[in-house]
């Protein structure tokens, strides 16, 4: 069955050799292989290494470096299609393409020259929540500490790490100082702690280092400025929570294509001469969650490109303009799980079986929804703005 919420068939996009066409390619294989993925507990390396060489890794670093320069709207198109197939896939490929965005600080010299050097198709894992403590030494730091979810089932190139500086005197707003490193993997162990109800596939483990050196240089402020050559860079901190949403509605959109099959196909326990979608009462819930889900994605990309549309002017958004944005990350969050909810009880005991993608996807936007992104407090910030206070915070 052809529904709105497919791609473009393969015949429409033979000759499309955008980053978005080249992952189109792609996606048959990886909702084909996604229960394989969630019971292995890992992405595939062959679907890592395929989305590698399409460019997806790279796809928001910049063309100075060997990027695509994709701005955040153009990249969270290309996560909302993965994870249309994939809710894991599409959550790997966003928290590793989209955490360069959490190194920008770093000193300018150090990222074009020892980081992106031989090019930007490199893999990033880590965490940026300052779970570790440094002590500082001359040249730089010893930083010790346990990081959990560091999502990706690869390989790094680098590790990304939130730390706290120990006996350093507090910022002017009066939080401890808080910095993020870059370190090489062979520095870090991995713990298998990833056994989670959803984005099961995605790897996101604890790690750990002990007492390990990091050269200054490979360090900077957790939310200090800029040295990467692109405008999605220059955002405000935390600019990365379009690429959780497009994962959400990525699911979403999944979600509705596996409902439609069930309603051409599924009959009622008590009336077997019909489908259920033949239903009218069906019929109408099914519409009002197509169009339910179909304005969480206008939301994403309005609230983005009006931010994006900043930072490509060289301006900084509005409080109202941001706080709309961050503000969208929390609505899409909750509203996505409501409406996949809702979507489970049109799919009745069908959805409940572990051969149905449906409750794959059900169990990934429940997982993603518990991320900081859609319980950011955004949305008080912005009904203050709205109501003409000021939000120092």
């Amino acid at each position: 069955m052809t529904t709105l919420l497919q791609p473009p068939a393969p015949s429409a996009r033979a000759t499309d050799d955008s980053l978005l066409g080249r992952v189109r390619a792609h996606l048959p294989e990886i909702a084909a292989r996604s229960a394989e993925a969630e019971a292995a507990r890992s992405v595939p390396a062959e679907i890592i290494t395929a989305l590698r060489q399409a460019g997806v890794f790279r796809m928001s670093l910049p063309t100075a470096w060997g990027g695509s320069q994709l701005d955040l709207v153009e990249s969270a198109r290309v996560i909302r299609e993965i994870s249309r197939a994939d809710g894991s896939t599409g959550w790997t490929v966003q928290a590793a393409s989209m955490a360069w965005f959490f190194v920008r600080s770093l000193p300018g010299e150090t990222l074009e020259r020892e980081v992106f050097g031989d090019g930007a198709d490199l893999m990033l894992r880590g965490a940026i929540a300052p779970k570790g403590t440094a002590t500082p030494v001359a040249g730089g730091y010893r930083i010790s500490g346990r990081w959990p979810l560091a999502s990706g089932s690869f390989s790094p190139d680098w590790m990304l790490a939130g730390f706290v500086v120990e006996g350093a005197p507090p910022l002017p707003d009066g939080r401890p100082d808080m910095r993020v490193a870059l370190i090489r993997p062979e520095h870090v162990t991995f713990l298998d702690t990833w056994d989670a109800v959803g984005l099961r596939a995605t790897q996101s483990t604890d790690f750990t280092m002990d007492d390990v050196f990091v050269p200054e240089r490979f360090t900077g402020p957790l939310s200090g400025g800029n040295n990467i050559p692109a405008p999605f860079y220059d955002l405000p901190y935390t600019a990365t929570g379009a690429s959780h949403d497009a994962v959400i509605v990525g699911c979403l959109e999944g979600a509705l294509g596996d409902l439609a099959e069930l309603a051409a196909t599924k009959r009622p326990a008590f009336n077997p001469r019909v489908v259920i979608g033949e239903d009218p009462v069906f019929q109408e819930r099914f519409a009002e969650l197509y169009l339910r889900t179909t304005a969480l994605n206008a939301l994403l990309e309005r609230t983005g490109r009006t931010v994006m549309d900043r930072a490509l002017a060289g301006e900084e958004p509005t409080p109202a303009e941001w706080f709309g944005y961050t503000g969208s990350h929390q609505h899409i969050h909750h509203e996505g799980i409501r409406i996949l909810n809702e979507i489970m009880t049109l799919s009745g005991s069908s959805g409940l079986y572990s051969s149905s993608p449906l409750q794959r996807r059900w169990r990934d936007v429940r997982c993603v929804s518990q991320h900081v992104a859609g319980n950011n407090g955004s949305m008080r910030r912005l009904g203050a703005v709205l109501s003409g206070q000021e939000v120092t915070g």
